[in-house]
Formats: structure tokens, C-alpha cells, sequence
């Protein structure tokens, strides 16, 4: 049986960490994993006109990232099925709630004491999840350990 998981992302290494974390606590063989990032849309006709979401995530996925991902798909291969990015919008808790419901998530992992750190649309649903009714899992490691993406890379080896 295959288990839906969502974590919240920030696009920066570090935050796979949640990922990582979240497939030694799991005992369910395959997992799907949705990584979702969270924007405010804005109010201007013309940035909804021509927004798409997958071009976002392009402008906010960078080579070291890609990489890390890469990792820990290459370390539970057998395990991860699937690796998706979704976009959320809003700020309200039964948004958030319905959003849970409508891509079937089984499961929610948080990071507990690592702060996402978002661009200028981005913002932290991680208070909204927390305020929900929804269940969710906090894991926590050392944050701030590493100073560069790439030492951050190299940790995501360490068990």
C-alpha cells in the first residue's frame, strides 16, 4: 500500500531533512511524496494571466537542491515512489484543510525547529497546519550545523 506525504519546502537543502527524517520514521513501503511550497498570489490581472506554477517551482529549484533530492531518491529508492511539487495559496485554515483532502494526504511531516526561509511571495503555512485540525508529525535535527548548501548536500548522507 502506498502512503501520500507532504512536506513543506523552502527549496534549500536543509529542508530535505524533513524528508529524510520522515522515510526512517515511516514503516509503510512505498510513499509518494509531495513537497509543497506555499505563494501568495497577489492581486495583479496581469501576474494571474500568465502565472503558472511550474515555472515557479523552476525559478525556485537550484542545482544543489536538484542534487539532494537526487540524493534521497537514489538512498529509499525503493521505496519513494513519486517526488511532486504543489503550490499553495491561501491563508485560511480550511484552506489548508481542503487542500490536504483534495491530494489525498496521508500523512503530514513538519520541521520542528528549522524556519523555512521564503522568498518575498513565499509564506510558512507550518502555523496554519499547526492550527488546523489536520495531524501532523514534527521531526526535528540540529539546525544551522552547515554553512553552505554544499556542506548541507554532503549531510543528507550521514544517517
Amino acid at each position: 500500500m502506498t502512503t501520500k506525504i507532504l512536506i513543506p519546502t523552502d527549496f534549500h537543502v536543509e529542508s530535505l531533512n524533513t524528508l529524510k527524517l520522515a522515510m526512517n520514521h515511516l514503516e509503510t513501503y512505498e510513499v509518494d511524496v509531495v513537497l509543497m511550497y506555499s505563494e501568495d498570489l497577489g492581486n495583479s490581472i496581469t501576474e494571474l494571466l500568465f502565472y503558472n506554477p511550474k515555472k515557479v517551482v523552476e525559478s525556485l529549484r537550484t542545482k544543489e537542491f536538484d542534487e539532494a533530492l537526487s540524493i534521497l531518491k537514489n538512498r529509499f529508492e525503493t521505496r519513494i515512489k513519486s517526488i511532486s511539487y504543489e503550490i499553495f495559496h491561501g491563508y485560511r485554515i480550511k484552506l489548508i484543510e481542503d487542500f490536504m483532502e483534495s491530494k489525498n494526504i496521508d500523512s503530514i511531516f513538519l520541521p520542528k525547529s528549522y524556519l523555512l526561509r521564503l522568498p518575498k511571495k513565499g509564506f510558512d503555512t507550518i502555523p496554519l497546519i499547526k492550527k488546523s485540525k489536520l495531524t501532523y508529525k514534527e521531526l526535528d535535527w540540529e539546525t544551522g550545523v552547515y554553512d553552505s548548501e554544499e556542506l548541507q548536500l554532503n549531510a543528507l548522507f550521514i544517517y
